[in-house]
């Protein structure tokens, strides 16, 4: 079963649907972005997610010690990471989710993982700020990549497209933020519904 992270969650009532729906992680953006809230925020909005739902925290290029803090503060049990994951990185104890920019044309070869990692494929944008773009990608060039490593797919995905990320990649997981917003930080509950069909229909398949 393809795994469904609900990103950019700034809303308590967000949070509740999506963990109403079924979804199996919840992104929370701590780095610069319309959506970044604060480890105080951050507190609030996890503190009645289910432990068999996952909190991933979203940084950029922030140190591992402020990300810990995050950790302990909001009980996250992942970190989604855009810059080289480090050895202090990996004594934070949680799930990490190394950030990929696939750029155009280049297919991203499978080494410079641990076993543990997973990595998540985003679109590369050379005036994106550093985080996630929203924007889709040639799913194919990363096929060397999801039959070693347990990859989740973002970059544009909705309910319209997502069925065929699935199919070209089976990845672990499938990640979305701005396919399902009404506007940037609140999301648009017929588009999350129908994102969370349009993938259990896939694994149907």
């Amino acid at each position: 079963m393809t795994r469904i992270k609900i990103c950019g969650n700034t809303r308590a009532q967000d949070v509740a649907l999506a963990v109403e729906l079924g979804a199996d992680l919840l992104g929370f953006i701590f780095t610069r972005s319309r959506r970044q809230i604060s480890i105080e925020d951050g507190t609030a909005l996890t503190s009645n997610v289910p432990e068999s739902v996952d909190r991933v925290g979203v940084f950029i290029d922030e140190p591992s010690p402020l990300i810990a803090a995050a950790i302990e503060a909001c009980r996250l049990t992942a970190v989604q990471i855009y810059r080289p994951i480090t050895a202090e990185d990996r004594r934070l104890g949680v799930r990490l989710l190394p950030a990929v920019r696939m750029r155009p044309g280049e297919a991203v070869k499978a080494d410079g993982f641990e076993a543990s990692d997973h990595p998540l494929l985003d679109t590369w944008n050379p005036l994106s700020d550093g985080g996630g773009t929203g924007e889709t990608w040639t799913w194919d060039r990363a096929a060397e990549l999801a039959s070693r490593y347990p990859v989740i797919v973002s970059g544009g995905l909705n309910s319209t497209n997502v069925a065929e990320a699935i199919s070209r990649l089976r990845p672990w997981g499938v990640d979305v933020s701005s396919g399902v917003e009404a506007e940037p930080g609140k999301k648009d509950p017929a588009k999350l519904r129908a994102f969370v069909e349009a993938v259990r229909e896939a694994d149907g398949r």
